[in-house]
């Protein structure tokens, strides 16, 4: 596995090309500086020992270290008097050139007793272990890496900067952590020191082997086989209590065929459905902690495809809508547990949502809504309170208020009115806010949410 990849296998949350700028510091003694610019215009210097990239001189220029061209002459003057009386200064290079040139220096200071305890390089690591700016850095690596156990591997076992703490150890394939693979097996840690995951890999970085995911207690959440890089073999996954939550099958990468189920937290089942070429087909079940059906769908390739429906606790309907490839067609229903209807929802071909209409629980109507193909809200949008008197009632078209604007207050006696024109309120009568209902935009219901 490439460090450059590794953020991807790990869950990194940010994307690897931020690794494009790394920090390695080292505290180095400077011992003299050529006497003539290189052919770019950089000034070359050469150290006493071994930079981490294993030649004897570093490169800098004022863009380098991002300087303006005069205080860059300030620090080279100040540098030369350093170079005469030989005093350690901490340098931080970008990072190591993929060729034999010279790494350039991106910052260069005076050493300090806790920055300067040893002549270690160090390069640090963004949370998920790839390079990054020492500023932005949550672990680091000791370089040079000493040799691994494995013929032709390099030992790393890299730590918190907070504390020290071990985050990853492991081995790479090359010198250059960076530019390195890991090979033969690794183990990640979480910020408590318990084991987050342990991964079994080949010589040429590929995993393979028992792989094993805990969570940040320790307890087991992931166990499976992988071979050549891809899962093989039964699959494991548990809830944070100890219980199993899943068991798949694969054979060459590919999951098997057949019956699915999964659990919940306290080992009840929870879900089931059949595989189909790696894709649900038929019938998918959610059940409730008692055994009872919670829902049911038809599915088709790993869609929704057909009628849904939810259920109350006591086997009562409480939702029920038609989909094609996971969008919702034509009417959509929702129930009150006695029976009674409590929104009707109206979606075109392509899901959009045409129209909806809301009912209290005494089946009085409280809102109607309508959309045209273009999800553009047209016509009057009403509501009304429970006792079935007016609320309110806006006039629209192609979404803006076009027409009257009319409230109502609960015993029936007429609170505002406003009209409007392509949006704008006429005569200085100013905008009434819209109820809750109307404000409220309804939402496609989905099976099993």
């Amino acid at each position: 596995m490439k460090i450059k990849t590794i953020c991807a296998v790990l869950g990194a949350s940010l994307l690897c090309p931020g690794m494009a700028q790394a920090d390695i510091v080292q505290r180095q003694v400077v011992t003299s500086m050529a006497g003539e610019p290189d052919s770019e215009g950089g000034d070359v210097y050469t150290i006493a020992g071994t930079t981490a990239c294993g030649g004897k001189q570093i490169r800098m220029d004022a863009r380098s270290v991002n300087l303006d061209e005069a205080p860059y002459a300030a620090l080279k003057a100040e540098l030369a008097r350093r170079i005469r009386d030989r005093t350690p200064m901490l340098v931080t290079v970008k990072k190591c050139p993929e060729d034999a040139s010279v790494p350039i220096v991106r910052e260069i200071a005076a050493c300090t007793p806790a920055a300067c305890a040893d002549g270690r390089a160090r390069l640090y690591l963004h949370e998920n272990f790839f390079p990054v700016e020492q500023e932005k850095a949550a672990n680091v690596l000791l370089l040079p890496l000493p040799k691994g156990k494995l013929p032709g591997t390099w030992k790393v076992e890299i730590v918190s900067v907070a504390d020290h703490k071990l985050r990853l150890s492991g081995q790479v394939n090359r010198a250059d952590y960076a530019q390195g693979e890991l090979v033969g097996g690794y183990v990640t840690y979480y910020p408590n020191g318990k084991i987050e995951k342990q991964v079994a890999q080949d010589a040429k970085g590929q995993q393979d082997g028992i792989g094993s995911k805990y969570f940040p207690d320790g307890t087991l959440e992931l166990r499976g086989n992988w071979r050549h890089g891809l899962p093989e073999g039964e699959h494991r996954r548990y809830h944070a209590t100890g219980k199993l939550s899943e068991t798949s099958r694969y054979r060459d990468g590919k999951q098997l065929d057949g019956p699915v189920q999964t659990f919940d937290e306290n080992g009840k089942l929870s879900s089931s459905y059949a595989l189909r070429d790696g894709k649900m087909e038929g019938e998918m079940l959610t059940y409730f902690p008692d055994g009872k059906i919670s829902s049911r769908a038809e599915m088709r390739q790993g869609k929704f495809n057909g009628v849904s429906t939810n259920y109350y606790p006591d086997g009562a309907v409480h939702a029920r809508m038609t989909q094609v490839n996971d969008l919702p067609v034509g009417e959509a229903l929702e129930f009150y547990p006695d029976g009674k209807v409590q929104s009707r929802q109206q979606y075109g071909d392509k899901g959009g949502l045409l129209s909806v209409q809301r009912y209290s629980p005494q089946g009085v109507l409280v809102l109607e809504r309508q959309w045209d193909a273009q999800l553009r809200e047209q016509g009057t949008s009403r509501s009304w309170y429970e006792n079935g008197k007016p609320e309110q009632s806006i006039d629209y078209v192609n979404d803006r208020r076009d027409g009257w604007s009319r409230s109502w207050r609960e015993d029936g006696t007429l609170h505002s009115e406003c009209r409007y024109v392509a949006g704008k309120a006429q005569d200085g009568c100013g905008e009434a806010s819209p109820s809750p209902e109307i404000v409220r935009k309804e939402q496609a219901w989905r099976a099993l949410n």
